[in-house]
């Protein structure tokens, strides 16, 4: 909310600020005489005393602080005169050369056209009272919309040691639904399917693997993508799996509409027809040992403890990412849904290791945040990996 407080802050047009060096120790009231004595008379129209009787100009502010013998600070003089007539005014006050005995210097540092500011703040404010009025004006089916996401959202429950994000019948019911992360899970809960599990990346946690087993039926529902295909390869080696669900084809689990799930669901095939990757057909195998290309791109960017990156890569859950800045120090270790929105807040960060999927996106805002190093598990379909930063899969 605007404020004004009082009849001057509302007339002030221009504030002049200026800086002091004196050489001497003076006070407040000794550089505010100063200025109306050496500046009287070198303007006949613009005379700083004639100027404040008639209100043309605000109440001198000064700060002063005075260590060594020399006093410095700031002078600030509120103007409701012209651009014009403020600036000669400015230069006038440069003119000061003295300070009682003591030599002065003084030096404009801006002239603040203090409606520019105001206008910001009404434009701000405008925006803000647009935003809420746009939501007070919600048409009956966008309300429904925002209220049946609002419950859905609280139905996630977070299931396990791992918190992994599922719905509330992952226990109750003898059907499971696996699928990758906590936006599928909501998608599912809009068309009322409760018994949904998210594995949260391409390295399926064990007690999702232990309850496949307690199921009666076990569907794997995944992306019609590259990253899809990583995630079911990995879920059919290490799952009891019994049927696959697949998004059409470029599309994700996350974005479809009810139809669309629906039908997936419907057209659902045995897992048996669906062929397994070999391990050595696989980038890397995840067994904790590191291949010896990544200890050469260690050296290349001249990392003094390599086993701080290797064991990183070694220890890392399921689903994260962990941030280290130049000097090895861990900046974060978070889920990888959140990086995009919680990366920026670690500028330092150099050296990037995630268990996931890196796609363009966050390829790009590592580039963007001059990230030397990043360690990922795979990487996105027909993803183009620029010079000017290192890469390395697991």
């Amino acid at each position: 909310m605007i404020k004004i407080t009082n009849q001057s802050e509302f007339t002030t047009k221009y504030i002049i600020e200026v800086k002091f060096k004196i050489m001497g120790v003076v006070e407040k009231s000794d550089i505010v005489g100063a200025i109306f004595g050496q500046t009287e008379g070198l303007l006949l129209d613009l005379d700083l005393r004639d100027l404040q009787k008639s209100g043309r100009i605000g109440r001198i502010e000064v700060e002063n602080e005075s260590k060594e013998g020399i006093s410095k600070g700031i002078i600030n003089i509120p103007s409701s005169l012209t651009r014009k007539e403020t600036a000669l005014l400015a230069a006038t006050v440069e003119t000061v050369s003295r300070v009682g005995p003591c030599e002065a210097e003084i030096t404009l540092i801006e002239i603040r056209d203090v409606r520019e500011t105001k206008r910001q703040q009404i434009i701000e404010r405008a925006a803000e009272l647009l935003k809420e009025w746009d939501q007070k004006s919600l048409e009956q089916s966008e309300i429904e919309e925002q209220i049946d996401t609002d419950i859905k959202l609280g139905e996630i429950i977070s299931w396990g040691s791992e918190s992994l994000p599922a719905g509330p019948e992952v226990d109750s019911n003898p059907e499971l639904i696996i699928v990758e992360g906590r936006a599928d899970v909501l998608n599912l809960l809009r068309i009322g399917v409760k018994n949904t599990i998210a594995v949260q990346g391409t390295q399926v946690p064990k007690s999702v693997i232990k309850l496949a087993k307690q199921k009666k039926s076990v569907i794997a529902f995944v992306d019609g993508d590259r990253g899809g295909t990583i995630i079911l390869n990995e879920l059919l080696q290490v799952a009891k799996i019994d049927h696959v669900a697949r998004a059409p084809n470029g599309s994700e689990v996350e974005e479809l509409t009810r139809k669309q799930m629906i039908k997936a669901l419907q057209n659902k095939k045995p897992a048996k027809t669906f062929k397994v990757m070999k391990e050595k057909d696989k980038i890397q195998k995840r067994n904790g040992d590191i291949d010896g290309s990544i200890q050469k791109i260690l050296k290349k960017l001249k990392i003094k403890d390599e086993t701080v990156i290797i064991k990183a890569i070694q220890n890392i859950q399921p689903g994260f990412a962990i941030g280290f800045n130049k000097a090895l120090e861990k900046l974060f270790d978070m889920p990888v849904g959140e990086i995009f929105e919680k990366i920026r807040n670690f500028k330092d960060t150099q050296y990037l290791i995630i268990d996931g999927i890196l796609s363009k996106r966050l390829l790009s805002l590592s580039i963007n945040m001059k990230i030397k190093l990043i360690v990922s598990k795979n990487k996105e379909e027909e993803l183009v990996i620029p010079e000017n930063i290192l890469v390395w899969f697991f």
